[in-house]
């Protein structure tokens, strides 16, 4: 049986991944990812890592395949035009299940009150089947 899926279990996972309770005075902002025509959606997930990447440090692609629609869309790119695909994962959940509600969390620095500018991000995913909660990449 499917698992109820809950954007503020995920966000608190996400918060915890990236310690944000040790950095009251920034902003960290969670963005689930969509598709543009269905909404908030699981996700099949491709993972493209380019050169650069290591796993703190997350350099390439992140596309997302909609159950709904079929519709493949970038969900994050955060590379550059030096850097070169090295190798892709098709993420799926020890239970077997390869879908995924997904999101990013970006912490941006915050001094006295205003926002200035990223630090460091994580994406994260709960699984549809069994509601696992996992880290994909992180991002610095």
């Amino acid at each position: 049986m499917p698992h109820k899926i809950s954007l503020l279990d995920l966000e608190n996972f996400a918060k915890e991944e990236i310690a944000a309770d040790q950095y009251p005075n920034d902003y960290h902002l969670f963005h689930p990812f969509a598709c543009d025509a269905c909404g908030i959606v699981p996700f099949t997930l491709t993972i493209e890592h380019h050169t650069g990447s290591s796993k703190g440090n997350f350099k390439g692609v992140i596309r997302g395949t909609c159950p709904e629609c079929g519709v493949q869309k970038s969900l994050l790119s955060f590379t550059g035009r030096h850097r070169e695909p090295e190798w892709t994962e098709t993420p799926a959940c020890a239970c077997g299940n390869d879908r995924f509600v997904a999101g990013e969390l970006e912490r941006i620095e915050g001094d006295d009150g205003m926002m200035g500018f990223f630090d460091e991000g994580v994406v994260v995913g709960q699984c549809t089947q069994c509601g696992k909660n996992r880290v994909f990449v992180q991002t610095d």
